[in-house]
């Protein structure tokens, strides 16, 4: 193979038909495997230094084979099309030229550097990304980039891995997203707290939906698009409107609870609020609207 430098790792262009196969094939190892039934994929377990390897083959590959590219059918011309896109220059469309026609050869990565300066993830080292993980879960919901700073300055830690350098919270935020974290609002399932009940249960299927059932019969009906459909009713029976009651309870101890939660998290049953509650309550139909007094105040004694 031509040394990484040479010129003519640019010029020396596969064939149109095996760039597509290495294509599809890389595209299938970045997607995951699937979940199955469930729908979705599982993001592949790889780690930075490969997936930005991978990425790059399969931007290069893509301007080169796809017919609406500009540089369709232009290896190297594809391949500063790729660098581009990255955000850098000749050096690293050189490095792409490389890396794509050893997949497409072998569906092998080549153990070379796209970026030239760019240095290698810590989360290379499996064993310590697996460290980090479990520590990560020991954390649970408090979660931050400095605490992974202060994890990895540990004496035992930087021993253990042979670390000699402390990481910036950049950084630690940055791995925390390579690991698959995002710093957001946790995902909230159902309240957990009483509505699975028997007593529960059995009132709102044999009483509470059966009412609510008959009165819907005797009531109008509002599509999506807002065409309404009149009950057919009986002489004399006169049409049901429905009120419901909306409330929403505000709590002492509620405020914003960013942190960081992996990507992947299944929403989990919660408690109702902490502290004492403050209580907002209006009542609405689909026919009238928001209830008020005839004279249009929302509140009335």
């Amino acid at each position: 193979m031509a040394a990484l430098g040479n010129k003519q790792a640019l010029a020396a262009a596969s064939d149109i038909t095996s760039a597509k196969a290495a294509l599809i094939d890389i595209e299938l190892v970045l997607r995951g495997p699937s979940q199955g039934e469930s729908g979705g994929y599982i993001p592949p377990d790889l780690n930075p230094w490969v997936r930005v390897q991978m990425e790059g083959i399969r931007s290069h590959l893509t301007q080169y084979s796809n017919p609406n590219s500009v540089t369709y059918g232009k290896w190297a011309l594809s391949a500063r099309q790729a660098a581009i896109a990255a955000g850098r220059d000749v050096y690293c469309a050189r490095r792409f030229a490389n890396l794509s026609r050893e997949y497409i050869a072998s569906r092998k990565v080549l153990p070379i550097n796209p970026y030239e300066t760019w240095k290698k993830s810590m989360l290379a080292d499996k064993d310590l990304a697996n460290d980090i993980r479990e520590h990560l879960q020991e954390l649970g919901k408090f979660i931050t980039a400095d605490k992974l700073v202060d994890y990895l300055s540990r004496e035992d830690v930087m021993d253990k891995h042979g670390l000699d350098k402390k990481i910036s919270v950049r950084m630690a935020r940055r791995y925390l997203n390579d690991l698959g974290y995002r710093f957001t609002a946790e995902k909230k399932g159902q309240y957990s707290d009483g509505h699975e009940r028997d007593n529960v249960v059995y009132y709102r299927e044999e009483v509470y939906l059966p009412s609510l059932k008959g009165f819907q019969d005797h009531s109008c009906m509002f599509d999506a698009d807002g065409s309404v459909t009149t009950p057919s009713l009986p002489p004399g029976v006169r049409r049901t409107v429905i009120w419901y009651h909306d409330e929403s309870i505000f709590y002492a101890h509620d405020r914003r609870r960013k942190s960081w939660y992996h990507k992947d998290a299944n929403a989990i049953p919660y408690k109702k609020g902490d502290g004492a509650s403050y209580m907002v309550a209006d009542y609405f139909s689909a026919d009238f609207g928001w209830l008020r007094t005839r004279d249009g105040h929302p509140v009335a004694r």
